[in-house]
């Protein structure tokens, strides 16, 4: 019951996101979205008996642009980290990231990132365009990951997460 309740969820906040994709970024407020976002998310998770937590990389580049103006949008890198150092399984996906800014959302489908050297017990990935909101603040950052081998759906947050200017 537990997971058909949490599939449920999901399934609305997904339809929600569709409705909300025609603009870029995906902004949203909505008060009942972040309120389940926060009493479904869990700092760390157990899945097929491993520990994972989630670490952030959250930027802008303000550096001088050439003669073409650049747009200086968030970059959130995303680590799902295996706490033993075993390596992060391949039935284990991201599939959809939320950054929360008091009562903004940011919603995205993060890409695989093309991050050198990144060790097998972290599993990375990438959303770019993301808002123009002010750096050296802090965000809570919320991803949905899937089980593909039991179809289960959970939610782990790293709060308070600084936003870093790149200059």
């Amino acid at each position: 019951m537990k997971t058909f309740c949490f599939n449920l969820i999901v399934l609305s906040l997904s339809q929600i996101f569709t409705m909300t994709s025609c603009e870029k970024p995906d902004i949203i407020v909505d008060s009942s979205i972040l309120k389940t976002l926060y009493d479904n998310s869990h700092d760390t998770l157990i899945i097929d008996n491993s520990k994972y937590f989630l670490e952030t990389d959250l930027s802008r580049n303000l550096m001088p642009g050439g003669p073409i103006p650049t747009k200086r949008r968030l970059v959130a890198l995303i680590f799902l980290v295996n706490a033993d150092s075993l390596p992060v399984s391949s039935n284990i996906m991201i599939n959809r990231l939320y950054i929360i800014n008091d009562q903004l959302i940011w919603t995205s489908i993060p890409n695989d990132s093309n991050q050198p050297h990144v060790p097998d017990y972290k599993l990375d990935k990438v959303s770019i365009d993301g808002p123009q909101w002010e750096t050296d603040i802090y965000v809570d950052v919320v991803v949905e990951i899937k089980n593909a081998s039991t179809g289960d759906k959970y939610l782990l947050i790293a709060r308070q997460q600084l936003i870093q200017k790149l200059e």
